[in-house]
């Protein structure tokens, strides 16, 4: 071969091969850091809301599925039963007053001293049952349950909480009772304004949309079908239902398949919540008696027995604690 040409192509071959081995030699690029999650900082989380709330089993169910997770979170449940978002006039909260002895507390009279004391890094506020039932049932009504709302938000924001998230009200089960059926409809206009407002960024969990079709659907086979005995306050099916959907839209958690918080759990599932919940009962009577509340028969409120001061809730919490088995670390 002419030795000119043998260069050549001798310098060929080697251009080839650094060029085919250029890129195993290059840096490798960082891999892109994982997405963040509306769970990323968070220490604790509260619960605000009415006798649904305080009721708690969605909440204890919500905290479940944080356990499961490995998410290391402290959980307030600081519901209030018969509370309400909007301040009523005293002729609307007359026939509460009259009935069971004392009217319905407002939110706004203990929203501000919720917010010092806990200081909660993402608060969950889950309003209306009440508010449905006492408002008038036409716009005037509507603007009061919105402003009232846009106000608990406003305060919670300023307050330095990292993200506000609002529930939809549950639906309202009329049972067949036409002189009720104003309660579902202000519930239904309450839940598609707020549904609204995440054009405007907010984050809402629709709650009343998906019970409202289930409890159609369930009546439509068995006109029996019921969420809640009295129409209102849900039992466990029901409140395993308002968890999923704040995990399901908020989280973005994956539960086909998952009947109730105890499934969450590959063994042991039914100790584990009644340790969750007993926990929470704990924290909840220390944490409204530091609080304080105008609600007769609940600890803080009136003549009620208080509970724990926070730092034996804090040691009885721990005790609790340290009999629930330990879950996998959080992935990153």
């Amino acid at each position: 071969m002419n030795p000119i040409l043998k260069l050549k192509t001798a310098a060929l071959a080697l251009f080839l091969i650094a060029t085919a081995v250029a890129p195993s030699m290059a840096t490798p690029k960082p891999e892109a850091s994982p997405a963040s999650t509306p769970l990323d900082g968070v220490r604790r989380i509260v619960f605000l809301g009415d006798s649904i709330t305080q009721g708690g089993d969605y909440v204890t169910d919500f905290e479940c599925w944080l356990l499961a997770k490995g998410v290391n979170a402290e959980v307030l449940n600081l519901g209030l039963g018969s509370e309400t978002a909007a301040d009523l006039t005293p002729q609307e909260n007359d026939g509460h007053l009259k009935k069971y002895g004392f009217g319905r507390p407002f939110v706004s009279e203990r929203l501000d001293r919720v917010l010092a004391a806990t200081k909660p890094d993402l608060l969950f506020a889950c309003y209306g049952m009440n508010d449905g039932s006492s408002l008038p049932p036409d716009e005037s009504g509507l603007k009061r349950y919105s402003e009232a709302i846009t106000r608990l938000r406003d305060a919670a924001t300023a307050a330095g909480v990292k993200r506000v998230v609002l529930c939809t009200p549950p639906a309202h089960d009329a049972k067949g009772k036409a002189a009720m059926k104003f309660h579902d409809d202000n519930l239904a206009r309450y839940s598609a304004w707020l549904v609204s407002k995440r054009a405007d960024g907010w984050d809402v969990v629709d709650i009343h949309t998906p019970m409202r079709k289930a409890l159609d659907e369930g009546k439509a086979k068995d006109p029996q079908f019921m969420f809640a005995k009295d129409g209102v306050h849900p039992g466990r099916e029901g409140h395993w239902l308002m968890a999923r959907e704040i995990l399901a839209q908020f989280l973005h958690a994956d539960l086909y398949g998952v009947a109730n918080a105890e499934g969450l759990f590959p063994a042991q599932g039914a100790e584990i919540r009644a340790l969750v919940n007993q926990r929470m009962g704990v924290r909840f009577n220390a944490w409204m008696s530091k609080i304080g509340h105008a609600r007769p028969g609940v600890a803080g409120g009136p003549g009620a027995k208080p509970g724990l001061s926070i730092d034996q809730a804090n040691e009885r919490a721990d005790v609790l604690t340290r009999r629930i088995p330990p879950m996998p670390a959080a992935k990153p």
